[in-house]
């Protein structure tokens, strides 16, 4: 009768949770917890990453600026310049608060995704819980990609303007023009290297960094692989456009350049790739970097020294003119 029923009913349900239990024989949940975990070490590798760059690029060059300031301080004066930079151009300075915001917004949707779509469905099986708490380097690794497609239209003019407020243009010009005895003046790309040109090396950067990123698979020591392998692309594509200004037009042109300092494009690079993989302040450092290509550019086109160290101060140091 109706006890027949209600026991049939409760048995049902018992056995519907024990398949339920079947199906999952692993704690989702678990999972999950393991990967914000993982995000935590992550985020505290990152910063120990971006701490121990600063203090070694502090003991291989000594003292920075005039002999009486240290990197730390450099960089300071750099955050500065970008400041005084941004408020004498308004329009910029909304344009960078616009894209930058865009920036996190993105890459927090993309890490959501990640977290509430992506693990759970490798957690479901043995062998993707294994690899679910490391979506996160993932989206760290594409990092670099997302600003720069952020960023797309806002980096050109922002290491020119750089380069004119800082006096380095009229330096670049004049080291050029005692290199190759020719009239100092800033080149104009044409509509075809201005357009299609930039973009196909803006394009193919993001592919290297893309394919570069697979490296993220690797725990914890991911990330700096993919700077490693991408970074000279990704410091080539922030001096283009005043690569050119200064003569140096066109791909074969710039590649040849390149390959000619390729190792200060490589440091460089990879510093820039490394800090901009750091969660949440990516984009400010991306903004940092692009301001700090200017500085990069002045040093490897007007000095002769091709160093290691001559490099990694076109980042984190030099002389602030």
């Amino acid at each position: 009768g109706m006890d027949d029923v209600i026991s049939t009913r409760v048995v049902n349900g018992n056995m519907d949770n024990k398949d339920e239990e079947e199906m999952t024989p692993i704690n989702i949940r678990g999972k999950i917890r393991g990967g914000t975990t993982a995000t935590k070490m992550a985020i505290l590798f990152m910063l120990l990453i971006l701490v121990i760059e600063v203090v070694s690029v502090t003991a291989t060059e000594g003292d920075g600026d005039d002999g009486n300031e240290s990197s730390f301080s450099t960089i300071h004066t750099r955050i500065i310049g970008i400041q005084s930079l941004l408020q004498s151009q308004p329009g910029m300075m909304l344009n960078m608060s616009i894209r930058v915001a865009l920036a996190v917004a993105l890459m927090i949707n993309i890490d959501a995704f990640l977290k509430l779509v992506v693990t759970p469905i490798l957690a479901a099986s043995i062998i993707g819980a294994i690899a679910a708490p490391f979506t996160f380097f993932v989206g760290q690794a594409l990092q670099p990609i997302v600003f720069s497609i952020c960023f797309y239209g806002f980096d050109d003019p922002f290491v020119v303007a750089a380069l004119e407020a800082t006096g380095g243009k009229e330096r670049l010009l004049l080291a050029t023009s005692a290199k190759t005895g020719g009239v100092a003046e800033w080149h104009e790309m044409g509509f075809f290297n201005k357009y299609f040109t930039r973009w196909c090396i803006k394009t193919a950067a993001g592919v290297i960094v893309g394919f570069s990123g697979l490296a993220s698979a690797i725990p914890l020591v991911g990330s700096v692989f993919t700077a490693l392998l991408a970074g000279w692309a990704v410091a080539w594509d922030m001096v283009y456009v005043p690569l050119a200004g200064i003569g140096r037009v066109g791909i074969l042109r710039q590649g040849a350049s390149v390959l000619a300092h390729f190792w200060e494009y490589y440091w460089f690079g990879f510093w820039a790739v490394l800090i901009e993989e750091i969660p949440i302040v990516g984009p400010v450092c991306h903004v940092y970097n692009v301001y700090s290509a200017a500085f990069f550019l002045e040093r490897v086109y007007t000095n002769n020294d091709n160093n290691l160290a001559s490099a990694m101060e076109g980042l984190l140091g030099g002389k602030e003119l």
